[in-house]
């Protein structure tokens, strides 16, 4: 070979080395360089799923990312995919997380504690005006929803990557957009609690509470940018990929009412900066909008159309492939890629300490006698979640948080829980209305005032008030003895006036007298809480009143009566839900007795119980219930009756129609859920079976009366609503309306 030729050879031997030699590492290939690429991802809502189809596109034609900015939904994806989650892990997660349950703040009854469970069982509405004891000043909450909920699902995946506070240390350096409410500007998040900013990217104004964040307040960053193109390209990147959710504006002839108006102007505000970042798109840019439509809405959170969300995402991103094309780096250097940006193994810590910040009246030792964390221990997510569970149900905090820490090597776990901003004190109301085919009507308005904390083991003072059918006024003051609850003593003082029914058996045209029964007395108990769910109880009860004749047979007169009673009650409250149950027991047995020792005028026992059970399969809920109360010698006087009538306590009579000795019913209900989105809608009916009678042999099936209802129940963010129509044997009808009230009184 001539030595010209030998030199030339020698020279081509590097080149085919590397064409036959895989590359190890981009950092090893110096000569390699390659544009960067940044992710603009909008907010939109359950929309956002689709921003999970572009992604995995994205993956496919092995496109790097080397930025991503968020707002709202976009932030949530954003975030999670920049902390190392795969696609198939995030879209899981989205079908997972129970929507309509996180967009609340009340806790699984199972968790609140026993006092707040029997709130349930009054009329009044979920929501509570707040009280500044302090200012003296009535508030409302600063948004429907103070994000809670959601806090906890953020964290537990984002867990992680706890420990970050420079967000340009995620696995993919990341940015959340939020809107300083007070300046209207752009608030772009880089540093700090990566769930906090998310959340402040995401609190839409009045439904999620505004976000303390960096001495700012911040709401959903869709209302100065809700598609953050600057944002990335400010991170550095040189390309930028656009995805663009957000909901488009209504058409004129679509703008028909006043919340058509309201959500046009919602759109129109996003649209603005929306059309001011996609304008500045360069060629080398792709700006991806999935056509969604009306496919997916914003509050289309139901599995199925998230994963709808997902395709149309995936379809949107195909129609841009040869754009995307041009991104793709070779099958090596993208699983260098992938590999660079894979989180790594992290074991579960085991917690070293325990720390409170608590930013509440409340003593330490409430919060910290609720959490199970224990030094020493592996940090087990499921019993931390349910300890915050417990904090926040003391219902005096607007937030309770966790968040885990490294502090000189050691990991632990610190619970932030602070009080409400609007007043830990509230102010409630309600409605009860019935009418029947009698011509009886039957309604009440109610308000209770409370006041809490009294002190900081958690006493509390209500006062009750009501007009209406039933006008009465009790206040009492409870007082738990420990941090943990565990026993408790109570007193209470208060007026009401009833009417009460005399009735030739069960006769609903035969009545033969009418009382007005008015008592005034006070009441005094004390005992042991079990856990949330049950109570022993002692109490002494001592009363003073009379009851008029209104009207009736002649020989019947009004009566003066003096009461001293004590009693023993167990209390037993599982239920999920206490106006659609869905699993879960409620019940209770007591004895009672009266004696002229503790003031009464006689002597005389009583006794009851009542068993509820419920269930459920699928979208069908049932449950059934066993009641009975009864005077064993039948020598009760008037103001000690028992009574039934109402909805689905004798459904087609009037609210407390039948007085008598003894009580019993047995009742079965069905509801059907309607699945009609976030507002839980069910059609129901009801199976009912018993009576009232004066004398113990009495008791008998032919003595019994069979009644029965149909309803609508909506479980709105007040409270339950209910229209009912009810019939009793005889012909008996009635109408029922009640908001805030359930149906279940025993």
């Amino acid at each position: 070979m001539r030595p010209g030729n030998l030199f030339k050879a020698l020279l081509l031997v590097p080149l085919f080395v590397a064409m036959a030699t895989p590359h190890i590492s981009l950092a090893s290939d110096e000569s390699y360089q390659r544009p960067s690429i940044g992710l603009a991802l909008s907010g939109g809502g359950a929309r956002g799923s689709a921003h999970l189809g572009v992604l995995r596109v994205l993956e496919e034609l092995n496109i790097p990312v080397d930025y991503i900015a968020g707002t709202s939904m976009g932030s949530i994806i954003g975030g999670l995919y920049a902390s190392g989650m795969s696609v198939d892990e995030i879209e899981q997660a989205l079908v997972d997380i129970k929507w309509e349950d996180i967009f609340s703040d009340l806790q699984p009854r199972e968790e609140r504690r026993f006092r707040r469970k029997i709130d349930d069982y009054l009329y009044l509405v979920r929501h509570r005006i707040g009280i500044d004891d302090e200012k003296g000043k009535v508030n409302l909450a600063p948004a429907l929803i103070q994000g809670q909920k959601f806090d906890l699902v953020l964290r537990r995946y984002l867990l992680p990557v706890s420990g970050v506070q420079d967000f340009d240390d995620l696995r993919i350096p990341f940015r959340a957009v939020a809107t300083d409410i007070v300046t209207g500007r752009a608030a772009v998040l880089d540093s700090g609690d990566l769930p906090t900013a998310i959340r402040a990217s995401m609190a839409v104004p009045a439904v999620f509470a505004p976000v303390k964040m960096n001495d700012k307040l911040l709401v959903d960053g869709g209302i100065a940018m809700n598609l953050p193109v600057s944002v990335v390209r400010e991170m550095g990147a040189d390309i930028v990929i656009a995805v663009d959710i957000s909901t488009p504006g209504l058409k004129r002839e679509e703008i028909q009412s006043a919340l058509d108006m309201l959500n046009q102007l919602s759109a129109l505000l996003t649209r603005r900066d929306t059309d001011i970042q996609i304008a500045s798109l360069t060629s080398r840019d792709v700006l991806i909008v999935p056509e969604l439509g009306d496919k997916v809405t914003s509050a289309d959170f139901k599995p199925k159309k998230l994963l709808e969300g997902v395709a149309i995402g995936e379809a949107g991103a195909r129609a841009h492939v040869t754009e995307l094309r041009r991104l793709s780096t070779a099958p090596n250097r993208y699983v260098i890629y992938r590999k660079s940006i894979a989180p790594p193994r992290r074991e579960v810590p085991t917690i070293s300490y325990v720390r409170v910040e608590n930013e509440s009246r409340l003593s330490d030792e409430v919060i910290t006698s609720r959490v199970n964390v224990k030094p020493g221990e592996p940090l087990d997510l499921d019993k931390l979640e349910e300890d915050i569970g417990r904090i926040y149900g003391q219902d005096n905090f607007e937030s309770v948080r966790y968040r885990v820490e490294e502090r000189n090597g050691e990991t632990g776990v610190v619970i932030s829980a602070r009080q409400k901003s609007w007043g830990t004190s509230a102010l409630q109301l309600g409605l009860e209305l019935s009418s029947t085919s009698t011509g009886d009507s039957f309604f009440n308005i109610g308000t209770a005032l409370t006041i809490l904390p009294m002190n900081s083991l958690n006493g509390e003072w209500r006062t009750f008030a009501q007009i209406g059918e039933e006008p009465l006024i009790f206040t009492e003051f409870y007082q738990p003895l420990d941090p943990h609850e565990t026993w408790y003593v109570n007193a209470g003082a208060g007026w009401i006036s009833r009417k009460v029914r005399i009735y030739d058996g069960l006769n609903a045209s035969a009545a033969l007298a009418d009382y007005e029964v008015d008592q005034t007395g006070l009441r005094l108990a004390g005992g042991r809480n079990l856990g949330n769910w049950g109570r022993i109880s002692l109490a002494y009860q001592r009363y003073i009143g009379e009851a008029n004749l209104t009207s009736g047979t002649v020989g019947l007169d009004n009566i003066d009566f003096d009461t001293g009673e004590l009693e023993l009650r167990l209390s037993v409250d599982t239920l999920d839900n206490v106006a659609f149950p869905s699993r879960g027991w409620r019940g209770f047995a007591y004895g009672r007795m009266s004696r002229t020792a503790l003031g009464a005028d006689s002597d005389f026992e009583q006794y009851g119980f009542s068993a509820m059970r419920a269930g459920s399969s699928g979208r069908h809920l049932f449950n059934v219930l066993a009641y009975y109360e009864g005077t064993p010698n039948d020598d009760a006087p008037l103001q000690n009756l028992f009574t039934l009538g109402g909805f689905a306590r004798l459904s087609g009579f009037s609210e407390d129609q039948f007085a008598g000795q003894h009580a019993g019913l047995l009742r079965g209900a069905y509801m059907y859920d309607l699945d009609t989105g976030f507002v839980d809608t069910y059609v129901g009916a009801t199976a009912e079976f018993g009576g009232v009678w004066q004398d113990r042999d009495d008791i008998s099936y032919d003595n019994s009366i069979f009644a029965g209802s149909l309803f609508l129940g909506v479980d709105t963010v007040i409270g339950p609503v209910f229209l009912g129509y009810g019939h009793g044997e005889g012909g008996n009808n009635g109408i029922y309306l009640f908001l805030g009230k359930p149906w279940f009184r025993f």
